[in-house]
């Protein structure tokens, strides 16, 4: 996985054994292969959301990202959560679905950038309390910039762009901002 040491949760003895036990789904390539890591996640998966929900160790931009609408942009009205509330019974089936495992990624790890990219863009938003809504535009193209110099695609790339503003310390607004930028990428 990519990203910054940084911005990974600091985990438990007991979490990170779960952590390992998690298989994220990268290189299945058959319907046995997803069943089977979708059955051996239930447990852990479970386990470790308990463990961190317990001691308050996921950051507040992480959980709104998930849970608050306004974090949600597109057509479709509601939190990210709420979409899976749409399909799906109950909790567990929501946490334990595998197409909760990128969602599961970015709150234990963060965006999933190539770390010269994240250090680059990091150092380019600098303290994050000195950037405005219309600042929010200069930093996208930066972003953009490096999306073609790094060949990231870019509507890949938007919502990566978008989970590392919040990490940095952005506004939603400022990040929405960075995110349309990016993924505009011609």
């Amino acid at each position: 996985m990519r990203g910054l040491a940084k911005f990974r949760l600091p985990f438990t003895e007991a979490e990170e054994a779960l952590v390992a036990r998690i298989d994220f789904g990268q290189g299945h390539n058959t319907h046995t292969d997803r069943h089977a890591a979708f059955l051996s996640n239930k447990e852990p998966i479970l386990a470790l959301l308990e463990s961190l929900s317990e001691r308050g160790a996921v950051p507040d931009q992480r959980l709104r990202y998930w849970n608050d609408p306004e974090y949600q942009p597109g057509r479709l009205k509601g939190s990210r959560k709420q979409l899976f509330e749409r399909h799906n019974d109950n909790a567990e089936e929501i946490y334990t679905h595998p197409h909760f495992i990128p969602y599961l990624r970015y709150i234990l790890f963060g965006a999933d950038l190539p770390t010269q990219v994240m250090t680059e863009f990091e150092a380019e938003v600098g303290n994050p309390e000195w950037v405005s809504y219309g600042d929010a535009l200069e930093l996208g193209s930066f972003a953009r910039s490096l999306v073609r110099r790094h060949g990231l695609q870019p509507h890949e790339a938007c919502e990566e762009f978008f989970k590392l503003s919040l990490d940095l310390g952005l506004s939603v607004d400022e990040s929405l901002r960075i995110r349309r930028t990016v993924m505009e990428t011609r």
